[in-house]
């Protein structure tokens, strides 16, 4: 099982169908690998500009630059964030995904992806921006 970027990219698409109601999108043939990545030590760096999301959500992802021992744990503090600040429908304006740190909530940015803009509910600046790279710091699996 590898890492790649390609990979990364297929395995966040599969869980955003999954969260979309799809539950049979994460496959069995990918069902190990999902689960050893959310266990895998992660670096989290800000690509992303200022003023390329809501100035809150920008800082959001500021705090979580850094290592961290499973990517579970970035998605924890980031989610624990947004439903701190906002506490309501419409919180999850962050997604935290395998390849890194995207605005929207992930529906919305399944729907923004496959050019569905109407049916986004939570519309935020910089919706589908990536924010921040996710390297995962044991390599190939």
């Amino acid at each position: 099982m590898t890492t790649d970027s390609q990979t990364l990219e297929r395995l966040s698409n599969l869980e955003l169908c999954q969260y979309a109601g799809d539950l049979g999108a994460i496959q069995e043939e990918d069902r190990g690998l999902y689960e050893k990545l959310t266990e895998s030590p992660v670096e989290v760096v800000v690509t992303g500009g200022s003023g390329v999301c809501d100035d809150w959500l920008y800082e959001i992802c500021l705090g979580v630059e850094g290592q961290y021992d499973t990517f579970l744990e970035v998605r924890k503090i980031v989610q624990d964030e947004l439903r701190g600040v906002v506490g309501g429908p419409g919180w999850n304006l962050l997604t935290v995904s395998f390849n890194g740190i995207y605005v929207g909530e992930p529906e919305d940015l399944l729907n923004y992806r496959n050019g569905r803009t109407k049916s986004i509910l939570y519309q935020t600046t910089g919706i589908g921006k990536k924010v921040a790279d996710i390297t995962f710091l044991n390599g190939d699996l």
